[in-house]
């Protein structure tokens, strides 16, 4: 069972646009019970930008679990993202970022999100693939020589466990 004090803890981000940040808030009042309210916030963040709000000053180093689902696509903003995770992750040994991804937009523009991970400080504990059936296979940077099949590739996920490098 959760406590208060860990639900206390649980913040929603994502890019700070007025637009984007309404549909977020819209898409949390109605898939959170409304008695959990005031268990969560939500935060507009910039990724790798985090001097620019008193959230993001204030939070430094400052929890324990990261969830990133879906934010792998964009290449260009992998060092940004790996920046903003570092940041907010707790420096206790306990601290994980979780990743989960889609093949949307192929695999290896995943894959160099981990690249820039392990360079950045970031050690992956755990990497899988696994389909909507939950069935598991490893992970791979490529799969049939680069040449996998572009519908069976969007039936899958990347799963990561990641840690700060000790």
């Amino acid at each position: 069972m959760m406590t208060d004090a860990f639900l206390a803890q649980v913040v929603l981000t994502d890019y700070p646009s007025p637009t984007v940040l309404a549909n977020l808030k819209r898409n949390a009042s109605t898939a959170i019970p409304a008695s959990l309210s005031t268990h969560y916030s939500i935060q507009g963040h910039e990724w790798g930008a985090l001097d620019n709000s008193p959230f993001n000053t204030s939070h430094a180093h400052h929890f324990s679990r990261i969830l990133a689902a879906d934010c792998l696509w964009m290449p260009d903003q992998h060092a940004n993202l790996v920046h903003s995770m570092l940041h907010f992750l707790t420096l206790d040994a306990e601290g994980r970022v979780f990743c989960t991804a889609g093949f949307h937009t192929g695999r290896a523009k995943l894959a160099a999100f981990f690249d820039v991970a392990a360079e950045s400080g970031l050690v992956v504990e755990e990497v899988y693939e696994e389909d909507a059936e939950g069935v598991r296979r490893e992970w791979r940077v490529e799969r049939d020589g680069g040449r996998e099949d572009h519908t069976e590739r969007k039936r899958w996920l990347v799963i990561a466990r990641l840690k700060r490098r000790s």
